[in-house]
């Protein structure tokens, strides 16, 4: 299925069999290409060796802390995405946790491992905003 035939799909077959075996293949396809940016950068970072020259080192660290940076945020999406799939597993993908409507096929083609609709998303950034300033 293609991503035109899902959206032009009724709303009444929101999360149908089709539907859901549509986002358990994209999910899987995200986690494969993160394991394999994980792994590319790995081998990146082995790869690096430390020039004698001081300008040349500094640069050669950046990059080794940006390919960290990479590994770190891969490595935090990875349980996200097979979250996801429990959620298909079990039906719930697509309905939001909080509220129980639709999160909505456009959002799930954006954020795929999103548990929430717009709505509660942002009442979870707010009270998140308030936490952190007090």
């Amino acid at each position: 299925m293609t991503k035109e035939k899902l959206l032009a799909m009724p709303a009444d077959d929101y999360m149908n069999a089709e539907q859901l075996a549509f986002f358990a293949d994209l999910i899987k396809s995200i986690r494969a290409e993160t394991h394999e940016r994980i792994e590319q950068s790995r081998v990146a970072i082995e790869s690096l060796d430390t020039p004698a020259d001081p300008a040349d080192a500094a640069s050669v660290e950046e990059e080794r802390h940006w390919l960290v940076n990479v590994i770190d945020r891969d490595q935090r999406l990875l349980p996200q995405l097979e979250m996801a799939l429990g959620r298909i597993g079990d039906d719930s993908f697509g309905w939001c946790d909080d509220s129980g409507e639709p999160i909505g096929l456009k959002r799930l083609l954006i954020s795929p491992t999103t548990k929430y609709c717009i709505e509660a998303q942002e009442r979870h950034e707010q009270i998140d905003k308030h936490q952190r300033q007090a």
